[in-house]
């Protein structure tokens, strides 16, 4: 008897360890400010910042139904991540730039919300923290 009441304690003791180390987290993000519902929400995810801005660790493909679009990537695991975000207008896969200096011309935004004043932000301008589920809102500019 008093085996099983010490096997008892100790799964009692243990299970609630073991969920309370959760190794893997999610990512909601809201998209805000859509213009129009044409085309589709593209996100990207990066946690390298030498990818930033060129490739994608997760991406995902969205529609738009509203002014507001939500998504979520999950089994992130701890780290700094960075995350991009366009409104593919035309739905042709790809950002589109007008003028001199080729300045989008699609609505696009950053995690952080960072200022564009000279130029593209950086990684670390654009990055968070991941160590537990994660909510975060992206506000798109044109």
């Amino acid at each position: 008897m008093k085996k099983l009441l010490l096997a008892l304690l100790l799964l009692v003791v243990f299970s609630g360890y073991s969920q309370s180390q959760k190794t893997t987290h999610t990512l909601n993000i809201t998209v805000a400010k859509f213009e129009n519902t044409k085309g589709s929400l593209r996100a990207c995810i990066t946690d390298q910042k030498n990818n930033f801005l060129k490739d994608c660790l997760f991406s995902k493909i969205v529609s738009i139904e509203n002014e507001t679009v939500s998504l979520s990537f999950e089994n992130l695991k701890d780290g700094v991540y960075a995350v991009s975000v366009y409104h593919d207008e035309n739905k042709n896969g790809v950002l589109e730039t007008s003028g001199l200096f080729g300045f989008p011309s699609e609505p696009f935004g950053f995690s952080n919300n960072p200022s564009m004043l000279f130029g593209s932000p950086s990684f670390k301008r654009s990055s968070i923290k991941v160590n537990a589920d994660k909510k975060i809102t992206i506000k798109l500019i044109r």
